[in-house]
């Protein structure tokens, strides 16, 4: 009798170990794996972009850069005249 209890137990165990699951628990799981992949993306991207060594700062002569001229004396109000 105890083998046959044993059997059918470890039956039940096995079978609910092997049936697939539910279409709802895959696209969780899905959702956690994808959040999981940003979150080590994003973090990759911040140290890195921490670790990243500055730009060289080119310093320029003032008479080399552009300046755009206005009609009334250098002073703009934000309008183009139009």
């Amino acid at each position: 009798m105890t083998h046959i209890v044993s059997t059918a137990l470890l039956g039940q165990v096995v079978n609910s170990g092997l049936t697939p699951p539910d279409p709802t628990t895959i696209e969780n799981y899905g959702h956690l794996i994808i959040q999981a992949l940003v979150a080590l993306v994003t973090i990759w991207a911040t140290v890195r972009k921490a670790l990243q060594k500055p730009e060289e700062v080119v310093k320029v002569p003032v008479e080399l850069v552009p300046v755009e001229r206005t009609g009334n004396d250098g002073a703009s109000n934000g309008h183009d005249g139009k």
